[in-house]
């Protein structure tokens, strides 16, 4: 059974949220810096990388009000605008990658999904298959996607990730977890403290810590990250949120399975 890591490189990390289409340049070199260290540790690593749209694309989605579909003429330009913006950031993500050799091709989300309604209605899922079994790394990115009935609709790669990891299990994918890397050590309390283990008996109390994003953001920031992760734990898959850039090398040691600090959830 082919064993499949599913990683998110966080928006709130890799871009400035607080200043549209701004970059965080430093953070993403070293990031990528680390995932090939890992590769190279770990020849048969398997990874599919998603990378959230900081202040890309949720810049112009905020401006054209994408997050309710298309309902006058402005926002079909603000769909376009919106998956010009979120393709421009995972540009910068795949060409630091092969800088640093590391095999990895972007697929656009727009491109591979139909929804209907705000649900997924087909997700042309095979090239992701194909480029796993080649031995090269998938990245793909939250996005705006054509709707049959709303028009449109934004999704975020944390539901895209998911959605990817639950049809690779149904394919006979093993899944090793799905690791989010963002802004913070992990889940943290009122008191700024690392909660290190979240499940579904104490999600209750969990969820009266959770803020909302800071920035430009459209899609729920950490407790609609924590949502989707328990809703794969349903599924048998499990989750770890972690700052990769906190310590040297957490990110290598997160994606080689070696114990890190963070939030586990499971």
């Amino acid at each position: 059974m082919k064993k499949v890591t599913l990683l998110k490189l966080g928006g709130s990390l890799i871009t400035d949220k607080t200043k549209p289409f701004t970059a965080n340049l430093d953070i993403i070199e070293d990031l990528v810096s680390q995932i090939k260290n890992a590769i190279e540790t770990s020849p048969n690593l398997r990874l599919i990388i998603g990378n959230g749209a900081g202040s890309f694309a949720h810049y112009p989605a905020v401006k054209f009000n994408m997050k309710e579909g298309i309902k006058n003429e402005k926002q079909k330009t603000g769909f376009c605008e919106v998956q010009s913006a979120a393709t421009k950031l995972n540009r910068i993500i795949v060409e630091e990658l092969l800088k640093k050799k590391v095999k990895a091709i972007s697929l656009n989300p727009s491109s591979m999904i139909i929804s209907k309604n705000g649900k997924i209605k087909d997700f042309f899922i095979k090239p992701i298959i194909g480029l796993i079994s080649l031995g090269i790394t998938p990245v793909i990115y939250g996005d705006i996607v054509y709707d049959e009935q709303l028009g449109s609709k934004i999704y975020s790669t944390e539901q895209l990730l998911s959605e990817i990891a639950i049809r690779l299990k149904k394919a006979g994918f093993l899944i090793e977890k799905i690791i989010h890397n963002g802004i913070t050590k992990g889940v943290l309390d009122s008191n700024k403290n690392l909660i290190p283990t979240i499940t579904l008996k104490n999600i209750k109390v969990v969820k009266k810590f959770l803020n909302g994003a800071r920035g430009y953001d459209v899609t729920g920031g950490m407790m609609h990250k924590v949502v989707e992760c328990l809703k794969l734990k349903k599924q048998g898959i499990k989750s770890l949120i972690i700052n990769g850039t906190a310590e040297k090398d957490l990110l290598t040691n997160a994606l080689l399975g070696n114990k890190v600090v963070g939030t586990m959830i499971n």
